[in-house]
């Protein structure tokens, strides 16, 4: 008998912890975007968009703007600004303007990010081209509220291999590995906000250069990653040493990517990557069932320059976004602890070797 008592006793006092926990949405700003950028004269700028639900307001979005010395004390001016207490626990967008990301130790303004626990680390980072305000203070009629627009465009276009997917805790570890440098989505607004690819960035989180969306779908294929569509539309000559180009679309499936490495004075990776294609659509006309040899050669012949010049793009930059590092620690560790805190430098005067192995497993219903 006295341990039902007890037992109700805790019961009663957890539920009243709970009520006395407890706070009301309308009490609550909820920071579903939230931006930094520098203004003309290098001064921090933090941005915030967040929902209002109170019924009497007519706009059902809440977009503040405040110049701060950190982003700590930016909530303090928000504080004294939006209608309730701001909270970072449903954060959906990180967006850092691309001026912010070429300056010299601008990740310390992620600390609290990371520290505060009441903060969510799965909130997708993006950089911005162009002024973040631009993005922020954009209200389009024909699309629905903004924070939930920008997060399904770019879970839509990850799925579709167009740009990275990067929340804070992958971005974390992308820049404390040595082996490897950062990459996160990037987008601008002209009449319409849309993805321009992915920016990449060095050792020290600094943006180096932006890869259109084809050049991101052979990026992770480099990366080994190989979860959702990989559609491909490119030209291809199907005469030795011609120059008349073809267009062509396929999916690519059933990707397979093995590397090797070895050390003989500078790196020497060999990387083999084999596919099952299925054509989805062809403008020219093309015997694929009895001439597929030549198809195919053509499509690996094409996809090999493409990824040898997104590599040397990368190696002039001297970034490794593909992950070779994590090869070279792997494999040759000893040459690797030499190398280890100016890897971009090694990588830079690595050869690459890409083979590219092609098999046409569909041709569609019209052959």
């Amino acid at each position: 008998m006295k341990r039902k008592i007890l037992a109700c006793l805790l019961l009663s006092v957890f539920m009243l912890t709970g009520c006395a926990d407890q706070m009301n949405v309308e009490d609550v700003t909820l920071s579903l975007i939230v931006g930094l950028d520098l203004d003309e004269d290098n001064h921090l700028l933090v941005y915030m968009a967040s929902p209002v639900f109170n019924k009497e307001a007519q706009m059902k979005e809440e977009k503040v703007a405040v110049k701060a010395y950190t982003v700590r004390n930016s909530r303090e001016r928000f504080d004294s600004t939006v209608m309730a207490l701001t909270s970072g626990s449903k954060t959906q967008l990180f967006l850092i303007g691309k001026r912010l990301l070429k300056q010299n130790g601008w990740m310390k303004y992620l600390d609290p990010f990371y520290r505060d626990p009441q903060n969510t680390v799965t909130t997708r980072i993006v950089a911005v081209e162009g002024p973040v305000s631009d993005v922020l203070f954009f209200r389009p009629k024909d699309k629905p509220r903004l924070p939930l627009y920008l997060a399904n465009l770019i879970d839509t276009a990850a799925r579709r291999n167009l740009t990275v997917k990067t929340i804070l805790q992958e971005f974390h570890e992308q820049t404390i590995e040595k082996g490897m440098t950062a990459s996160i989505s990037e987008m601008k607004k002209n009449s319409k906000i849309m993805l321009t690819g992915t920016a990449l960035l060095d050792e020290k989180g600094l943006y180096k250069l932006t890869i259109n969306p084809h050049e991101n779908k052979l990026l992770r294929i480099l990366q080994n990653k190989k979860r959702g569509d990989f559609p491909f539309t490119i030209s291809v000559p199907l005469k030795p040493n011609g120059h008349d180009k073809h267009w062509l679309s396929f999916g690519a499936q059933d990707i397979k990517v093995k590397t090797k490495v070895r050390y003989d004075g500078h790196y020497i990776f060999d990387t083999n990557i084999k596919m099952r294609i299925g054509i989805t659509e062809r403008l020219f006309a093309f015997n694929v069932r009895k001439d597929a040899a030549n198809l195919e050669k053509s499509i690996q012949k094409k996809l090999k320059v493409d990824f040898e010049r997104l590599i040397k793009k990368a190696q002039a930059a001297k970034i490794d976004p593909f992950g070779y590092g994590l090869y070279a620690r792997a494999y040759t560790y000893t040459e690797w602890k030499k190398v280890q805190n100016q890897w971009g430098e090694a990588f830079s005067k690595a050869d690459v070797n890409v083979k590219v192995n092609v098999t046409i497993s569909g041709m569609g219903t019209i052959k």
